[in-house]
């Protein structure tokens, strides 16, 4: 079976943060045997190294744009282009929901009618390197993040998503949510956006 994108490991967000604390590890304990020119070496490569992590994350954050952190979750939908789609085909199960009951309440107090879904590809975690379309459900009060399209569905759509990032568009799904409070379940219907 097909396997969801991944991230390279260079990508891995503490990467930079553990390479740093091995340089300055390396760089004390040279200071510490008193040998002077491998602690100035490593000193000096652990400065060049921070200056190089420090344009790294300016180079991240200008590459997502000012609505998406260095990992893709988003930060605000100001000057995004949210496509609406009808809701059309099977229901697909939104993966992770456990870890986000309080969202997926919140936003049913919050919304009057249908729930809608915004669904944002190549979003992470800072611990991860998964790269998934994440489901966030939208409310009068913004979004709130429930969690992630299964793997299956993330191989079958991945394609199209990111045809539509490329784009600068963001596509929107009809969101049914069921169950009772604290084992709540969400699914979204797609096949609407092939249409």
């Amino acid at each position: 079976m097909p396997r969801p994108r991944r991230k390279p490991f260079w990508r891995w967000t503490p990467l930079p943060w553990l390479v740093l604390v091995a340089l300055m590890l390396v760089a004390g304990s040279m200071h510490d045997l008193r040998r002077d020119g491998l602690y100035l070496a490593f000193t000096i490569l652990t400065v060049v190294f921070v200056v190089a992590f420090a344009i790294a994350l300016f180079a991240a954050s200008r590459r997502r744009g000012p609505n998406f952190t260095a990992e893709g979750r988003l930060l605000r939908l100001d000057g995004l282009e949210l496509v609406e789609v009808p809701a059309a085909g099977h229901p697909l199960t939104v993966y992770g929901v456990e870890r986000h009951q309080t969202s997926i309440e919140a936003a049913r107090a919050h919304t009057s009618g249908e729930l809608r879904a915004l669904l944002i590809s190549d979003a992470g975690s800072w611990w991860g390197l998964r790269s998934d379309i994440a489901v966030y459900l939208l409310s009068g009060v913004g979004f709130h993040l429930i969690g992630r399209l299964g793997d299956q569905a993330q191989v079958s759509w991945q394609h199209l998503f990111d045809e539509w990032r490329a784009a600068g568009r963001f596509l929107v799904v009809p969101a049914e949510v069921a169950g009772t409070t604290r084992h709540l379940t969400v699914d979204v219907r797609l096949e609407g956006a092939i249409a």
